[in-house]
């Protein structure tokens, strides 16, 4: 194993071979596209669980604990490129290979740790990509209700799957960038309809609780992660950049994209409960006023933009699907079957959204369980495997930052899972 101290150090990025880069500008935009999407439209819900002072504090601390593990799970990554003088690794190997260079006791783990991340990564961004189904549907049906013809929800749902297995096609992430900039664009027009709204007649705060039910705040918690984090998709753009050096650090691309994402969040989350109180819906686009134009507008634009961001988070579904049967069948790319499992992937999200449009519950689900792991759990372990020949610095720092995310992530993660779980197949009973 290298050392990483040595005067010869192995630098990854000067090795890097990189396929249409993508330069910081457009990296910030997929950054933007990637974590301001539905969950952001679901805050108010969520702040509606947990109360507006609770909700806030909550929000800055997930928010700032979910970014930092980024950082150390990114540069866990690179370190392991540099330990095993690689130009580049992926999530699931980076964590095998810190599994292998930890304690004993923790290294049989390695040979399940590609399988397991692999998993999670793709029915995370399969959750997403159920979640934008709906979302799209739920838009499309009360714009067309509005105009008198009223159809079942269930049509608009299984009518998307042709629009969305051919933005599917797209192979390339580069190629997604004009799409996620015109999403971009069309998700700042709506959002400055959206706060026109909700700053217009706000009643008094003291109308709205500050501290929410206890037994809510789950739901609380696996909607914040689900709306903050895309751990797949941020790992994805630093592969393809041109200045990977740029993403991490105090003033870094990832903190710049982020952290715009998390103020964003905030104030639709603060003020959108702040306006609707108990009245707000799992989409805050569903409180607007169908009766005036803009808001009509604001509905339709919104849901064109997560038509286009349908491809770049179902990104990470088909490269684990795609790697792990090319890999399987020894195909070489592009083959035609990857764009039958394409279609195949569409096909799965719709009937999935068909069977739940609850999209709260979809978000919260998905978030507590595949994001606790992948932007918690996992982040810690790797850090603190890969310090146990190093050192945990004075007074065992690393250890104790190790440890906080890993018990962050296994107690929030576990009881959101599970009251997300009892909360869908309570609603799922009363639908049959």
């Amino acid at each position: 194993m290298v050392d990483a101290n040595a005067e010869d150090v192995y630098d990854p990025y000067q090795h890097r071979v990189v396929e249409n880069p993508m330069n910081n500008f457009e990296v910030y935009i997929s950054l933007l596209k990637a974590s301001i999407g539905i969950g952001c439209l679901a805050m108010p819900k969520a702040f509606q669980a947990a109360g507006w002072l609770n909700g806030l504090i909550s929000t800055v601390v997930i928010g700032s604990v979910v970014i930092f593990a980024l950082h150390i799970l990114l540069k866990g990554m690179h370190e392991l490129c540099k330990r095993k003088r690689v130009p580049q690794l992926n999530y699931p190997d980076s964590m095998a290979l810190a599994l292998e260079a930890g304690p004993r006791c923790l290294r049989f783990l390695s040979k399940r740790a590609r399988s397991t991340i692999d998993f999670i990564l793709a029915f995370y961004h399969f959750g997403v990509c159920c979640a934008y189904v709906v979302f799209i549907a739920d838009n499309l049906k009360e714009l067309i209700d509005f105009y008198g013809y009223t159809i079942d929800i269930r049509f608009y749902i299984f009518a998307l799957a042709v629009p969305l297995a051919l933005i599917y096609l797209i192979r390339d992430l580069k190629n997604l960038v004009p799409l996620n900039a015109l999403a971009d664009a069309m998700t700042c027009i709506s959002f400055c309809i959206l706060f026109y709204y909700i700053f217009m007649d706000l009643p008094p705060l003291s109308e709205r609780k500050p501290i929410g039910d206890i037994k809510s705040y789950p739901l609380f918690f696996g909607t914040v992660l689900f709306a903050i984090e895309s751990v797949g998709v941020i790992i994805s753009i630093e592969t393809k950049m041109k200045t990977p050096k740029d993403y991490l650090g105090l003033c870094g691309i990832l903190n710049m994209g982020l952290g715009t994402s998390l103020i964003l969040y905030t104030l639709v989350a603060f003020f959108g409960y702040w306006h609707y109180g108990d009245a707000v819906k799992d989409s805050i686009t569903s409180n607007l006023p169908l009766d005036e134009l803009f808001p009509r507008l604001a509905k339709l634009m919104f849901a064109a933009a997560i038509f286009f961001s349908f491809a770049l988070q179902g990104y990470i579904t088909i490269e684990v699907c795609w790697r792990r049967y090319s890999e399987y069948l020894n195909l070489k790319e592009p083959h035609p079957l990857e764009y039958v499992l394409r279609i195949a992937i569409v096909l799965g999200a719709v009937l999935a959204a068909y069977m739940s449009s609850q999209l709260v519950l979809i978000l919260s689900l998905v978030g507590s369980f595949s994001l606790s792991y992948l932007g918690l759990i996992f982040p810690g372990v790797l850090d603190f495997c890969l310090r146990y020949n190093m050192g945990y610095g004075p007074y065992y720092i690393y250890l104790w930052q190790d440890l906080f995310l890993v018990i962050f992530g296994v107690v929030g993660g576990s009881v959101g899972t599970w009251f997300s779980l009892i909360d869908l197949l309570e609603h799922y009973q009363l639908e049959l």
